[in-house]
């Protein structure tokens, strides 16, 4: 089983708080956006107490950071742009899947139509390394900085997320005499007051006639090969670390103590 961690930063200097999490929760995978910790001081933070020490997996990007504890070449790059850090994670023992860790545009800069334009975009690089690999077990997982409703990310032309396995499990549509492939998206489950773990990931107040309040903009995207891979068990969104709460006595995230966004904790077994 590989575990793997996301957490939007909010360029906060939690390093030490990461480290607590990293040993609690036994990840093997640590990915981060806005993370504004330098490099030397989070491996020292986060190799403390491992014996299995985290190494970071080169990206040229400045929008995403990815430590390891796999073996040094299980984390093989594939592509990077401003937005997306793709890479291959080849175990030791095991399946091969394709990684595609995300932090795209905010919605402070872009318009809802222009994150759905450019998702479609994104959409079309994944397939492109996908068919270059000659598979399909692919995760993408990030902050789409959209909410999983949104066209962006359930578009047939963009993400295709839907929130059914079974509908996910058919691979595929075709949509105007294209072939369009499904992602399934678990995050559809962690919405609301009656999911298991806070509403949502992300909470803004605003003034505007519209406003969610909580917002699922952290997500994880399977492709139906994963499906079975994936331990629904042991997909959480984290509220705590330790004795530590993210949240504040009102139920939001608490910036004081970490970021505005939540940490993402999820399994995938990629034994053969």
């Amino acid at each position: 089983m590989t575990k793997f961690l996301f957490w939007n930063l909010n360029r906060k200097p939690i390093a030490d708080l990461i480290a607590q999490l990293a040993v609690k929760e036994n990840i093997d995978i640590l990915i981060f956006a806005e993370c504004t910790i330098g490099l030397s001081d989070l491996l020292t933070a986060v190799n403390a107490n491992q014996s299995q020490k985290y190494s970071f997996a080169f990206s040229p990007s400045k929008r995403l950071l990815i430590l390891s504890r796999l073996p040094h070449n299980s984390i093989r790059p594939v592509a990077d742009n401003d937005y997306l850090s793709i890479r291959r994670v080849v175990p030791p023992v095991g399946v091969e899947i394709l990684l595609v860790a995300a932090h795209l545009s905010s919605k402070l800069f872009q318009e809802s139509e222009d994150q759905g334009l450019m998702a479609t975009r994104f959409a079309r690089i994944i397939e492109q390394e996908e068919n270059v690999l000659g598979h399909q077990r692919t995760i993408v997982v990030g902050d789409l900085n959209m909410n999983p409703f949104e066209i962006g990310v359930i578009g047939g032309e963009a993400l295709h997320a839907v929130m059914d396995k079974r509908t996910a499990l058919k691979v595929s549509r075709i949509i105007g005499g294209q072939e369009r492939f499904f992602f399934y998206n678990p995050m559809w489950s962690r919405m609301g007051d009656e999911s298991s773990g806070p509403p949502g990931t992300y909470y803004r107040q605003s003034s505007k006639q519209v406003n969610y309040f909580w917002n699922t903009f952290d997500q994880i995207l399977l492709r139906p090969q994963l499906i079975s891979r994936f331990d629904h068990q042991g997909f959480r969104v984290l509220d705590a670390i330790n004795e530590t709460s993210l949240l504040t006595k009102a139920g939001i995230p608490d910036t004081t103590v970490a970021s505005d966004h939540l940490p993402l904790v999820f399994v995938l077994n990629l034994m053969e």
